[in-house]
Order: structure tokens, then C-alpha cells, then sequence
């Protein structure tokens, strides 16, 4: 009785479709690995300081001694109306150069969405300053009687701030800008500072901002922060 023939050819399907199978499950778990842990990485030029003049004399004065610190706050706006849509993942403030640096971050979901909600002929470009970005500051007018300090009291006082320059890196998802703001000065009567950020040229700051987040809060404690040798190296020259 004759043995009946292997047929190689399903035999090889078969382990072709196991290799295609598993070499699928690897991209997609290197994928999200790369999504969770490394897509969110600042890009080397947004993990330091911007050199500047105000900075440049600060140090000066100062030296290693020279006094920078930041704070724990909310990173991602989470209003309903810009959920997710701008992060702040890094900022400093420079108490002697009155300065404040941060790093302002969004997506590109984020710019579809602005041509949905603001009803745009095409999405705006990657790369441009497509937001008006400014400081709001809020100080306490009557230092003396903190009871006042409620929202929309008399005796807040505010102050808004425009950045003075900045840079602006994309990568495959991500725009960002790292602004410096100038005449940041933080005193026992700085009750809140938040970065707003708008649509458009012409902006109606009376109006509620497209997002917001907090950059500093009187209550919040301060960490420091150290200037890495290449900053160090860039300030002493």
C-alpha cells in the first residue's frame, strides 16, 4: 500500500503565515513600546536653557550659584474644549533675569482639530506659530488680606506677558516651541501664573483661551534645577 505524499507546499504556508503572524504581534509591541516611552522624549534642543542676553549677564553675575527651579504642575490641558490637545512638558523660571522658559507641545490631531473647530478651509501648517501663546499673571493686590483672593475679586490684579522670542522643532508627531518670556518677575504678591494659549492673529484676550495650564502657583513648592555642562560651557563664553 502506497504511503500517501506530504504536500510541502501547504507545510510551508503554513509556517510562512506563523513567521508573518508573529513578526506582526513584534512590530506592534515595538510600536506601542516606542509610542508609550520614547515618542514623548523632548527632542535634544528642547532640553535646555535658550541663550540670551538677560540670561547671559544673570549668569554672569551669579555663576554656578545662579538660582533656577521649577514646579510641579499639570502638563496636558484636560478642559473639554482642548482635551489633550497642548502639553507643557518642561519649564523654567530664571529668578534673576525675571525670565521664564518653557516648552509648549502639541500634535497633529491637534491641528486637525483646530480646522474643526474653528472651521477652517485646510489645516493649519506644522512648524508655524499657528497659536498666540502668552503669560497671564494674577497678584494679589491687598497682600495683606488673603480672604479676597477669589476668582474675579477687585483685588487680584493681572498682567499678560508676550514671549520675546523662540524656537521651534518638529518630529513625526509632534511640534514644539521652546519660548522665552521676558519681565517675569515672581513676588510674594504672584498669586497664579498660566500660559493661554489662543487661535488667530487678532485675539481677544477677554475671551476664554483655546487652552490653558498652569505654570506657577504661590503654594506649589519649588525644585531646583542644574544647568548641564553644555548649558554651563554656552553662558561662560
Amino acid at each position: 500500500m502506497a504511503r500517501p505524499r506530504k504536500s510541502y507546499t501547504w507545510w510551508i504556508m503554513g509556517h510562512v503565515l506563523y513567521f508573518l503572524l508573529g513578526l506582526g504581534i513584534l512590530l506592534m509591541v515595538l510600536f506601542l513600546l516606542w509610542r508609550i516611552y520614547f515618542s514623548g522624549r523632548l527632542p535634544e534642543e528642547m532640553r535646555g536653557l535658550s541663550k540670551n542676553d538677560a540670561l547671559v549677564a544673570a549668569y554672569a553675575a551669579e555663576g554656578d550659584a545662579l538660582e533656577l527651579w521649577t514646579q510641579e504642575q499639570s502638563t496636558i490641558t484636560k478642559s473639554s474644549e482642548s482635551y489633550g490637545y497642548f502639553s507643557v512638558p518642561r519649564f523654567v523660571y530664571i529668578p534673576s533675569a525675571d525670565q521664564l522658559q518653557l516648552v509648549f507641545r502639541y500634535n497633529n490631531s491637534t491641528l486637525e482639530a483646530a480646522k474643526r473647530d474653528f472651521s477652517l478651509e485646510s489645516e493649519p501648517p506644522r512648524g508655524e506659530e499657528v497659536f498666540d501663546v502668552s503669560l497671564l499673571v494674577i497678584s494679589d493686590l491687598t497682600p495683606d488680606d488673603q480672604s479676597d483672593n477669589t476668582d474675579g475679586s477687585e483685588n487680584l490684579g493681572q498682567s499678560r506677558i508676550a514671549p520675546t522670542s523662540h524656537t521651534v522643532t518638529t518630529t513625526s508627531l509632534y511640534t514644539y516651541f521652546l519660548y522665552t518670556f521676558d519681565a517675569v518677575e515672581v513676588t510674594e504678591e504672584t498669586l497664579v501664573i498660566y500660559f493661554d494659549i489662543y487661535y488667530g492673529g487678532a485675539v481677544d484676550y477677554g475671551a476664554e483661551p483655546y487652552g490653558t495650564l498652569r505654570v506657577y502657583h504661590k503654594e506649589s513648592p519649588r525644585e531646583a534645577v542644574r544647568l548641564k555642562r553644555a548649558e554651563l560651557e554656552a553662558l561662560a563664553q
